[in-house]
């Protein structure tokens, strides 16, 4: 079995987020979101280039096999930081093959090395295979906790 190598991009580079963004699209349709060509590479761009997002890719071999994204949340009552993982995906010709474990425990060791207090991810209640993954690698349910969302936008949550 081919091992999968994480690594973060820290400093994207333009001809390495246009893979990353092909890869990003393929989730994007995976949610029945839409995708216009060029769209998610300016997107991507513009995050990561205001240090709003940070990626980390998985490759098996030379493949890019996933991504990950986190964000950096103030943890005011602490005066702290934590993480947030938003977004997790593994091409389906790469599935089973511990890309996604890989993933997150690259994200847990970098979050760990800058110092966050917490990492913390949400999923739709449904989404067996996502719960199953973050629970097997030691997320904990939060209870006593509600979300709520203000959509500022149409379509937006």
């Amino acid at each position: 079995m081919v091992p999968v190598r994480v690594t973060a991009l820290t400093e994207p580079a333009a001809d390495r987020l246009t893979s990353v963004a092909g890869v990003f699209d393929q989730y994007r349709r995976h949610y029945g979101q839409p995708v216009v060509a060029g769209q998610t590479l300016a997107w991507l761009t513009e995050q990561t280039s205001h240090r709003r997002l940070a990626i980390f890719v998985a490759h098996v071999g030379e493949d890019l096999a996933g991504l990950a994204t986190t964000v950096v949340v103030p943890a005011s009552l602490r005066l702290g930081w934590s993480w947030q993982l938003r977004d997790l995906y593994v091409v389906p010709g790469a599935r089973r093959r511990g890309v996604a474990r890989a993933l997150v425990g690259a994200v847990r060791q970098a979050a760990t090395a800058a110092g966050a207090i917490r990492l913390s991810v949400q999923t739709e209640s449904g989404n067996t295979a996502a719960l199953q993954l973050y629970q097997a690698t030691g997320f904990v349910p939060v209870r006593d906790t509600e979300i709520l969302a203000l959509p500022l936008q149409r379509g937006g949550a």
